[in-house]
């Protein structure tokens, strides 16, 4: 029998228009859609009903939606958590104060890279993101976060966006999981040796900026919890990809899914009917049963929940193990 779930956080997808063109970027372009605002509530009642306290608010470009302060105080009124994600691009002062008076939790800056050039070989929009930045640390704002997507060509950078962090006075600088981009490829992964050399350096510091890997990341996760006198402590149900476990997603279409990168949509009107009943959602929970090579194989296997959308969109199969990592071979 499977073990119950209980849905901790939740993903709107606010809109799909965004004014940056980033390289690294999932999304494929829709016309410019915004979800309705009344059905976007309805999710947020349905979330709050069943015990939900975390709602991530993203895009497209999340400050392209032209309801987002109504749809963050209805957020924060019915979860205790509200965070949004920007690129930075028309965040200015009165921005940030409505965003406050709606009841936001936490503002994430989009940023890959410590200089333009760098930032550009994955991202767009290096300008803004600064300027959010340096805005937040005037407004003297203490939950600040930077999301920084881990690739091949910004590793060594890594070292640079923690300094910079620091001098913003960023609250945590978060590791992100390269997804496959609109053509799903993934050309820019990283290889062993840059995750593992990733890892120490987490382990090592001791600054003020909280260093944390997003869950979806378990690769990662699984390397900087790995001890060789302790063992490794990245275990449980949050070990990594929480798809249908801990959390679910809303599209600009107000139907669910299991993570906002995988495309099995459903338009279930009773969200504990989807999280009980959804067969997408049972076959996510059966993965730690059922990896395939090269996952159940590898010595991070038990210790490491790999993300599902790479396999989906990659491979086109949700068991098929994670051939993108090179934690395998180590």
């Amino acid at each position: 029998m499977l073990p119950i779930y209980k849905p901790d956080s939740m993903n709107i997808e606010l809109t799909t228009n965004c004014p940056l063109n980033c390289p690294q970027c999932y999304c494929k372009p829709t016309g410019g859609k915004n979800i309705d605002k009344d059905k976007a509530v309805f999710r947020l009642k349905q979330a709050g009903e069943m015990g939900v306290r975390s709602v991530h608010l993203s895009g497209g470009e999340s400050l392209c939606y032209p309801h987002i302060y109504e749809l963050v105080s209805a957020a924060s009124t019915y979860c205790e958590n509200v965070y949004v994600a920007l690129s930075g691009w028309g965040f200015t002062g009165e921005v940030f104060d409505k965003l406050i008076s709606a009841g936001i939790s936490g503002i994430f800056i989009s940023l890959n890279g410590s200089t333009k050039e760098i930032n550009a070989k994955t991202r767009d929009g290096y300008e803004h993101a600064i300027h959010a930045l340096s805005l937040l640390k005037e407004k003297r704002y203490t939950e600040t976060w930077i999301n920084w997507v881990m690739h091949s060509t910004n590793t060594d950078d890594f070292i640079n966006v923690l300094d910079l962090a620091e001098e913003y006075e960023v609250k945590n600088l978060v590791i992100m999981a390269l997804k496959p981009d609109s053509n799903n490829k993934m050309d820019t992964a990283p290889d062993a040796e840059q995750m593992t050399g990733l890892a120490k350096l987490t382990r090592r510091y001791r600054g003020k900026v909280q260093i944390m890997v997003e869950a979806c990341y378990s690769p990662m996760m699984a390397l900087v919890f790995d001890n060789k006198w302790s063992g490794n402590t990245n275990t449980g149900v949050e070990k990594g990809c929480g798809a249908g476990l801990t959390s679910f997603s809303v599209n600009v279409d107000a139907n669910l899914s299991p993570c906002r990168h995988l495309d099995y949509f459903e338009n279930s009107q009773s969200l504990v009917e989807y999280w009980q009943q959804s067969p997408v959602i049972r076959m996510l929970r059966m993965l730690d049963y059922v990896k395939k090579a090269p996952c159940n194989e590898c010595y991070f296997g038990p210790y490491c929940r790999h993300c599902i959308a790479i396999n989906t969109k990659m491979n086109g199969g949700m068991y098929i193990g994670n051939e993108m990592c090179g934690l395998h071979n180590i």
